[in-house]
């Protein structure tokens, strides 16, 4: 399994989103930037871009592809907090989204971590956190009902 860190934006700073495309998360792993970015088509739709602005790896769903169902989110509950997820299928493989709150060792302290894990017939094959703890989802995609 491969894990690395990364540290998250901040609002407004550089993400794989163009430049009309609200992001709905982002954060650096090493010199690569995992994004999540509202198009045109409004809430409820997403595009996931992974890559370098000017070297993009993966981008999901490929542009003129059907967005519906693309995507699934979920929350979880968790004493102290909760996590909620979004992720798609692509190649055999599953990337998901994350973004979570629980409590820390001493029992009060929140913990804070985002990231992306990638996983293989259930298997985790990479699993890239956020250095910072992150700052989360910056729309309620919990909230969406996914196109």
């Amino acid at each position: 399994m491969a894990a690395a860190t990364c540290s998250l934006l901040p609002a407004g700073a550089e993400s794989l989103c163009a430049p009309h495309e609200p992001v709905v998360f982002a954060c650096h792993v090493g010199t690569k930037i995992v994004s999540l970015c509202r198009p045109a088509e409004g809430e409820g739709v997403l595009s996931y871009r992974f890559g370098r602005p000017a070297a993009l790896e993966m981008r999901y769903p490929e542009p003129g592809r059907p967005v519906r169902s693309a995507f699934t989110v979920s929350t979880l509950p968790l004493v102290g907090g909760g996590e909620t997820t979004v992720a798609f299928e692509r190649g055999g493989y599953t990337y998901t989204v994350y973004s979570r709150v629980a409590r820390g060792a001493d029992g009060a302290t929140p913990e804070f971590e985002d990231g992306l894990l990638v996983k293989r017939r259930g298997k985790v094959v990479s699993k890239l956190r956020c250095e910072d703890g992150g700052e989360g989802f910056r729309e309620p995609v919990a909230e969406w009902k996914m196109k």
